[in-house]
């Protein structure tokens, strides 16, 4: 298996899906890149096992898989593969067969699907790519999508909403702590990190202060 990603589709996606990213708030194009990165991580370690995959289409998958946040938040997975199907220009480098797979890895990629699970081994990557691993990548996306979601709250209240939103998310109960496919080691980890962070109120809202002002907020 080549991880090299085809000039001409990586061109694509950098010059002109990538930049759509940087006016959504909380999914970012650093978000982005690092699904992208953690997604080729994973086809590396597939690379010395029996499971063969398509790096050009785990490539063009995580690039897409937020991209219909453009359209609506709740259903952006659906409208991701909506844009995806409907994109002449990848139809011009994938064939038929693939951009549906491709597709379906879109449609399937969130922790809070109601299916079982992905169709396939592209929506296990995509989906365990997009997880999060960062504390500061996660206190940075949730305080920013809900400060615009919530302009009305004080501070205090919205860091309170994030830490509940945080919680519901990643605890060991919540719906993110679950169907997890590669990188588990990692994401355990993380989940744990983020388990005690978010069980004191107080200890959260002094966390997340000192984080912002770090940021410059």
């Amino acid at each position: 298996m080549n991880t090299y990603v085809c000039p001409k589709v990586r061109a694509y996606i950098e010059n002109e899906i990538l930049p759509r990213y940087d006016a959504l708030p909380g999914h970012t194009g650093s978000h982005i890149n690092n699904v992208i990165e953690r997604s080729l991580k994973i086809v590396s370690i597939l690379e010395n096992t029996d499971t063969k995959v398509d790096v050009n289409m785990v490539y063009v998958i995580a690039a897409y898989h937020d991209l219909g946040r453009e359209i609506a938040n709740k259903t952006h997975h659906e409208w991701s593969a909506y844009l995806l199907r409907r994109d002449e220009k990848l139809r011009k480098l994938f064939p038929p067969e693939e951009i549906e797979i491709m597709a379906e890895a879109v449609e399937d990629h969130r922790a809070s699907s109601e299916r079982p699970e992905p169709r396939s081994i592209y929506g296990k990557i995509v989906s365990s790519a997009d997880r999060s691993y960062s504390v500061n990548e996660i206190l940075a996306r949730a305080y920013d999508y809900n400060k615009t979601l919530h302009p009305d709250y004080t501070e205090d209240e919205l860091i309170e909403a994030v830490r509940r939103i945080l919680r519901r998310k990643y605890s060991p109960d919540g719906y993110a702590a679950t169907k997890i496919y590669f990188l588990k080691e990692e994401y355990y980890e993380f989940l744990k990190e983020v388990d005690r962070l978010t069980r004191d109120p107080e200890q959260f809202k002094k966390t997340q202060q000192e984080f912002n002002k770090k940021r410059g907020l």
